[in-house]
């Protein structure tokens, strides 16, 4: 078997959580998956909606000493909604040879290239926040059965694409944090380097991290405002108001994300067309209509048809 650690350039992952709390079962659950089984190539995927942790997850289980023993070859790929097919083949292609200096940019082929190198070893593909049924039906060709135990190990907020690239494995659905596990996370975050929570913050803390349902990436952002704040009376105002103690910038920002990362492509630059007004302007349907016509966004079609719908 090949060293994996030789054989593999790590890519740059999203830093989601530095330190994954509360997912201990679920890596080992996940890991089972991928290194026991058949010697067919299997795919396992990683379900949940967003804030989850489901990259942070899957990042830990690639970087376990029991994957890396077990695989000769690992490469990861973040997919999101708008990919380039050729540009995520190289990107694996790369990882796999551990080579990225030549000039893969030229090849006519590099999926027969990938496939090439995936000859007879048993690998690792991990494709992260993968949308839709027509980015697998784009790679799953890419790699190759050769009954070595190999896994395709994905991320999906979407239970559908879940068991549309269902293998032998069922999907694995993220729960939750429970409260306990929150608040470590939530203490973890706010008091660095290993520091305890100080006794008079302990029950409101608590309370904070209860508040936050569960989500990880909720306690997170909570936790930036609980480490500028060491006064009890301030961490019961954010228990009982989580929502507003969240910066309203990254907040923002991450609604309006999510919604730009759920709409069609040719959709897209309408949306990004809003941040040309100013806060609280007031738009006409019927104007903004005739605008994104005139940018070619959509066809000039009948706008009073459109502003019905």
């Amino acid at each position: 078997m090949e060293n994996s650690e030789e054989s593999c350039i790590e890519p740059y992952y999203p830093s989601i959580d530095e330190e994954l709390v509360g997912f201990d079962d679920d890596a080992e659950n996940i890991t089972k998956y991928l290194v026991r089984g058949g010697k067919d190539l299997d795919v396992v995927s990683i379900v949940g909606m967003a804030g989850l942790g489901k990259t942070a997850l899957a990042r830990k289980i690639y970087n376990s000493p029991s994957i890396i023993d077990h695989f000769d070859v690992r490469a990861w790929c973040s997919v999101s909604q708008t990919y380039s097919r050729r540009e995520l083949v190289l990107q694996n292609l790369k990882q796999i040879t551990g080579d990225h200096h030549s000039n893969y940019v030229d090849l006519a082929y590099p999926e027969d290239i990938l496939r090439r190198c995936l000859y007879g070893k048993r690998y690792l593909v991990v494709l992260d926040n993968i949308w839709d049924g027509k980015a697998w039906d784009d790679f799953q060709s890419c790699f190759p059965n050769f009954d070595r135990g190999s896994r395709i190990l994905i991320t999906t907020r979407d239970e559908g694409m879940a068991s549309y690239v269902k293998g032998y494995s069922r999907p694995y659905s993220l729960r939750f944090l429970e409260d306990e596990k929150s608040w470590e996370l939530l203490q973890k975050r706010v008091f660095q380097r290993g520091n305890s929570c100080p006794l008079e913050l302990v029950n409101v803390g608590q309370l904070v991290a209860k508040k936050c349902k569960g989500i990880p990436s909720l306690i997170i952002m909570i936790a930036e405002t609980l480490s500028r704040e060491r006064e009890a009376s301030s961490w019961l105002k954010v228990a009982y108001d989580v929502s507003s103690y969240v910066s309203n910038k990254e907040m923002s920002m991450r609604t309006i994300q999510s919604s730009y990362d759920h709409l069609p492509d040719h959709l897209k630059p309408c949306l990004l067309y809003m941040g040309l007004f100013p806060k609280d302007y007031e738009i006409l349907v019927s104007d903004l209509l005739k605008w994104w016509i005139a940018e070619e966004f959509v066809q000039n079609i009948d706008t009073l048809k459109l502003e019905k719908l």
